[in-house]
């Protein structure tokens, strides 16, 4: 089953969105998780702490998580799962962006065990990339 922990450069507002629309969404950011003991932590700690309690960890952190899961992969060293976020799909400032998202992912991949798994978290609504361009009038 699939229950999310929301790594520190994800607002709050993310899992109290969550919590208040989908109840069978298990959601905790880490501002509020623990009352906030793991703020700052080395990802490894953190990454420790989320797998025992059968925590996903919901990340923007694509510049050293993956190095640490491939050395734990190396070591056989089990974690919870980690869901990556591109900031260029889906800006953090985009609380609805992520809030959508995230169900979206939920009900995709709720049935699958997360242990020692990656995933990609993708908008659950392409923007508009189309141009605009005036017509000329000849």
């Amino acid at each position: 089953m699939l229950r999310y922990l929301l790594d520190e450069h994800i607002s709050p507002r993310v899992a109290t969105q969550i919590s208040k629309n989908h109840m069978g969404i298990v959601i905790f950011s880490l501002q509020q998780w623990h009352a906030g003991a793991f703020l700052q932590v080395d990802d490894a700690l953190l990454l420790r702490a989320a797998v025992q309690e059968g925590l996903t960890l919901v990340t923007y952190d694509r510049r050293t998580m993956p190095g640490l899961l491939f050395d734990w992969g190396q070591a056989v060293i089990v974690h919870g799962g980690v869901v990556f976020i591109d900031g260029r799909s889906i800006a953090q400032k985009d609380v609805g962006g992520l809030v959508k998202a995230l169900i979206a992912f939920w009900s995709a991949h709720n049935h699958v065990d997360w242990h020692n798994r990656l995933g990609y978290l993708k908008a659950s609504t392409p923007p508009d990339h189309r141009r605009r361009f005036k017509r000329n009038s000849c």
